[in-house]
Parts: structure tokens; sequence; C-alpha cells
């Protein structure tokens, strides 16, 4: 038996093993059925013959860590061996909500035309079934007692923070550290010929407005905040995105996010359409590129503020800053040049090193001394997408490819 045939004996429990995960809507906010989640899937690593820990803060701990959402944050910490070269991978399993418009139920994962569908089928639930199975290839081919693998699966990296209730907490406990880890492998759909190694970053925070309310017969005696909002969102977009003309040397992907970016993704304001809203609150994200300082992040929320402040007079305008973290870049490893030998012969394509648009659970692991990198077989551009899909192909080369690398 070779390595293509090991891969064709688990390729249907793999398949089923996805499918089961996806089918378990782990939606964050505000935290769905993670421990039915967990009880699952350690339970399916006791099976494949795991060590597993559940690893929980506390109700005090939870207090500090989780903003969005309420319940239980387990992690499950799996351990396979206990000699030789350490290898860890790190995945999550919560997944944004779904919203509307799917031509496929979300949570009723379908195959068709060679793809999985179904939300965190690239983002990142397949991540999760490559790091199993590819252990489980690996198991089929040779008596492996030259390596320790651990499984980290965890909750709270789509909400991110400056602290989580997974990879961060795992990190602060001495779960995720030098000592008991050579190389940790990250499984986010960066797509699976590019290898990630970092990403920019980001500010998140709300911007909360409150002004006074009036008649909608004389709406000039109030303070309006969603007319006040409109020209703060106008003024982030029309003059500080338009106005920037940074563009990043790094290989940020795709390539429209190498210049910096503002993204309003929620407002929420006033009470009744015939009446001037006095509160309203609207989100902000500012994505940062390594060329920038965060320090000129940060300032351009005192410029907004004083923009409103000034076309504003009678609504007042405060920024809760939730999360802020500067670009995270990590060396060409042994680990990276390792694995990028193995997609050039799996997939016969040069692999590209790669910076995630987006801020992801690495940045906890920065200057811990761990070989650290992210390969996945999910789709950059189906995270967060409606019909979000992987494709098999792509799930079945990702478990030769690390399953090479374990070897």
């Amino acid at each position: 038996m070779d390595i293509d045939d090991a891969i064709d004996a688990i390729k249907k429990d793999m398949i089923n093993f996805l499918i089961k995960i996806i089918n378990i809507p782990t939606e964050n906010p505000p935290g769905l059925n993670y421990e039915k989640f967990v009880d699952y899937v350690s339970e399916y690593l006791k099976s494949l013959d795991y060590k597993v820990e559940i690893v929980k803060p506390n109700k005090e701990e939870l207090k500090q860590l989780v903003k969005f959402g309420e319940g239980e944050r387990p992690n499950i910490v799996a351990t396979y061996g206990n000699s030789g070269v350490k290898i860890g991978f790190n995945s999550h399993y919560d997944v944004v909500p779904s919203g509307k418009g799917w031509s496929h139920d979300p949570y009723n994962a379908v195959i068709e035309n060679g793809k999985i569908y179904g939300r965190g089928s690239s983002d990142m639930k397949s991540g999760i079934a490559v790091q199993l199975f590819a252990v489980e290839v690996l198991k089929m081919l040779y008596d492996i007692k030259n390596i320790t693998v651990k499984q980290f699966i965890v909750p709270d990296e789509e909400t991110v923070g400056n602290r989580n209730a997974g990879t961060y907490y795992l990190v602060e406990k001495g779960y995720i550290n030098k000592k008991n880890l050579d190389y940790l492998i990250f499984t986010e759909p960066l797509n699976p010929t590019n290898i990630g190694i970092g990403h920019r970053g980001a500010l998140w925070g709300f911007f909360k407005l409150k002004g006074i309310k009036s008649h909608g017969g004389f709406p000039q005696k109030g303070g309006d905040t969603i007319r006040c909002a409109a020209k703060i969102i106008n003024y982030i977009y029309e003059i500080l995105e338009n106005g920037s003309n940074i563009v990043s040397k790094y290989p940020i992907i795709p390539e429209s996010s190498r210049r910096p970016s503002y993204l309003v993704g929620t407002i929420n304001g006033g009470d009744w359409m015939n009446t001037v809203s006095d509160y309203l609150t609207f989100s902000y994200v500012r994505r940062i590129v390594p060329e920038e300082k965060i320090d000129s992040a940060i300032n351009e929320i005192n410029d907004i503020i004083d923009y409103g402040k000034r076309t504003c007079p009678n609504v007042n305008i405060e920024f809760d800053q939730y999360y802020i973290t500067d670009s995270i870049i990590f060396e060409n490893s042994q680990g990276v040049k390792l694995i990028s030998k193995i997609i050039k012969d799996v997939y016969s394509v040069e692999p590209f090193l790669v910076l995630s648009p987006g801020t992801f659970d690495i940045r906890f692991v920065y200057n811990k001394g761990i070989d650290t990198f992210n390969y996945g077989p999910g789709l950059l551009e189906m995270a967060h997408a409606t019909d979000e899909y992987v494709y098999i192909e792509d799930l079945v080369k990702s478990t030769k490819v690390i399953a090479l690398f374990l070897k």
C-alpha cells in the first residue's frame, strides 16, 4: 500500500466526518452548540487512540475572555504518541453566522460537482478533517513511534480579540509552548497551494453616537445620530480610504488587500421612523498593512471623532476599541521550506508564501520559539461566503501534503 492507496481507504470516512461536523451549527457569535461539537469530536479522537483533555475557562475567566456570546468555551487538546518530533495542529471550530441567501442549507452539507457545500466547509472545518485524517494515513503506512501529534481544536477565533477563550487561553495555560511543540501548523483557508506566514494588522471597535430625540415633524430640533453617522461613514470611505496611496510590498492575498482597508459592518440605532434617532452605534474594522504604524490607525480614530464634532454639533461621539494587533510576519522556517517542497510535488506548482488579509490565532504564538506556519485545504474567497464550499480534490491533496510532512 502506498500513500495514495491509504488516502483512498480513508477518503469516505474523512468526507463523512467533515459533513457531520459541518452539520453542527457552531455559530459565533453567540457560540452555539459548542459542547455538542466538542462531545462528538472528542469521542471520535478517542476512537483513534488519542488521549483527550477538554480545557475550559472558568466563569470568572469567561467574563474577561468573551465579549460576544455566552456559555461554555471548551477547547480540545488531544495527543497521539509521546516521543520524537512534536508536531501540533491548530484549528477553530466556530463559524460565522450563515446569514440568508443560500441555495444550499448551510447546516445540511451536500456534495455537488466535486464540492462539499456548507458553513465552515472552507473556514475551517475542512482543516480539522485534514489534520486528523493525515495522521490516520500515516498510521496505515508506518509504525509511527518517532513523532508526537497534538491536536488543538479551539473556539472563538471568529470574534477575535486581544485575548480569547481558545488559542490565547491555551498559550497562557501552557498547553501551547516551545517545550511541547517543535512545529505548529494552523489549517486556516488560504488556498491549498499557499503557505501562510502571517497576516495584516487590524483595529476593531465601535463608534457610539448620542444625540437628542425629537419629533419627525421638526427634526432640526434634534441631534440626529443617523444623519451624523452617514456623514462620518462617508468621511471614512471617501476621504480616508480613497485618500490612502499605500500599496504593500508584502505578499498579502488577494492583491487588493495590499492596500489599507476600512469596513463599517453593522449599524444599530433609532427607535421609530417618525422620531429623530438619539443613539446609534456602528462597527469599524481597519486593516493595517505592514508598512503602516499602528499609531497611525489610532490617530485616524481621533480624526474621525474631530470630523464628527465639527459636522454634528448636537451629537456626542465616542469610540470603544475592542481589538488591536500589528501585522505579523513569521520567518521562512525549516517547516516552511519542507512543506513548500511537498506542495510542489503534490500539486505540480510552485507554492506561494502569503500573508492573510485578516488576522487569525497564529498571532498568539508569534515570538514563542515554535516553527509555525499555516497550511489548509480551504479557499480564502469562500471564507464567510454564501454557499461556502471546499473541493474534495483539495481535501484529498491537502491530506497527502500533511501526511508527507508528518512522515
